[in-house]
């Protein structure tokens, strides 16, 4: 047998992997699967807990101000949150908290108002807990709670309006 039989089998087993968790992780087949609880400190202040929530429809958001395509879809976050509060909606941004700081975070949001709550996953314990693999990642929660959709990638705009619609 080769030298080099590891490094291939290594790749195969990784992509056997990351097949079996696209068929196992909550909401990735549109299933309706309650959604992890969690109570996580908010940037500005205070706690906010997802069964506080319940009866809205909320949009939860995991990302970094390092990443460039979390960067790119603050803007029409923002307006869509904006846009929608007065049908039920409730948007979360969650900062995985990756090589990131709360001052850093502060600065990079400057003194603008936001139309969202940017909560602080110190340890990534709640990315974890949703299966985030990488970011932004864009969950979607129904009125009693459970993960109606999930958005792998940047959202383009219109695309949080198209994925609520029929959940308001």
């Amino acid at each position: 047998m080769p030298k080099n039989w590891k490094v291939p089998l290594i790749i195969i087993v990784i992509m056997f992997a990351v097949l079996a968790a696209s068929f196992i992780l909550p909401g990735r087949q549109g299933n309706k699967v309650l959604a992890p609880a969690f109570t996580l400190p908010v940037l500005d202040g205070g706690q906010v807990s997802l069964a506080s929530l319940k009866g809205q429809v909320v949009v939860l958001n995991f990302w970094a101000t390092w990443c460039p395509y979390c960067v790119a879809e603050m803007e029409e976050l923002d307006a869509a949150a904006g846009r929608l509060a007065d049908r039920g909606l409730k948007v979360l941004a969650i900062n995985i908290m990756q090589r990131e700081t709360e001052a850093g975070i502060r600065a990079f949001l400057g003194n603008k108002e936001h139309n969202y709550l940017v909560l602080l996953d110190h340890d990534s314990r709640v990315a974890r807990s949703y299966g985030v693999g990488g970011i932004p990642t864009t969950f979607i929660i129904d009125r009693q709670g459970q993960i109606r959709r999930v958005k792998q990638g940047p959202l383009g705009p219109g695309e949080l309006d198209n994925l609520v619609k029929d959940l308001l």
